[in-house]
């Protein structure tokens, strides 16, 4: 979307001072999203990196010295967890998720921009309830002191932090519901 707003001011086909607020709100939403998505990334890959060894130290002292860790099949669940969720986003940013547009190829581009736009916007609709209900259940997980198994670890800390994915996620359907829906208007006018 910048890149095209930035194209239009560099052929004249609009002025710098033109650039709507809804191409400046989608700019900064945007380039919040991104860097959001990006931290939850980062972070999903250091701790895929450390389960990594968690991992490969329990099987080592299961099968040498028949001593596993304890707790190892309790953090691989949670770490799954707060992995998935911290890289929904990102996966949706690069448009790595299945779609299955066979039908809607066929279509002009301003109506699969209205139906990506419509269909977006669904979605981030089932997300925030989604991410809401998530939200509901770290509460009453807190109120109730649910702690995991083995471990004893609280378990509303790792619902929290999937609640945090689960926004991230929400927020990249917004953006693109938005994006899509100023595409369509965009080659309605033209």
């Amino acid at each position: 979307m910048k890149q095209e707003v930035q194209q239009e001011v560099k052929l004249g086909v609009i002025t710098p001072n033109e650039v709507s607020f809804s191409h400046k709100l989608i700019n900064l939403l945007e380039r919040i999203t991104y860097s959001f998505n990006n931290v939850l990334h980062k972070i999903s890959s250091i701790i895929l990196f450390l389960l990594m060894f968690l991992t490969t130290a329990d099987v080592v002292g299961r099968y040498f010295f028949n001593k596993p860790i304890t707790g190892t099949y309790e953090l691989t669940g949670l770490a799954l967890a707060i992995m998935i969720f911290f890289s929904l986003g990102s996966a949706q940013i690069k448009k790595d998720h299945i779609e299955i547009d066979f039908l809607t190829n066929k279509m002009p581009l301003k109506i699969q921009d209205g139906l990506y736009a419509i269909a977006s916007f669904l979605l981030f609709i089932l997300m925030s309830f989604t991410t809401w209900q998530l939200f509901e259940f770290t509460k009453r997980t807190m109120q109730g002191n649910e702690l995991s198994g083995d471990l004893g670890l609280p378990l509303y800390i790792f619902i929290a932090l999937t609640v945090v994915g689960a926004l991230s996620f929400t927020l990249t359907f917004l953006l693109d519901s938005l994006k899509s829906f100023l595409k369509a208007v965009k080659k309605n006018e033209s």
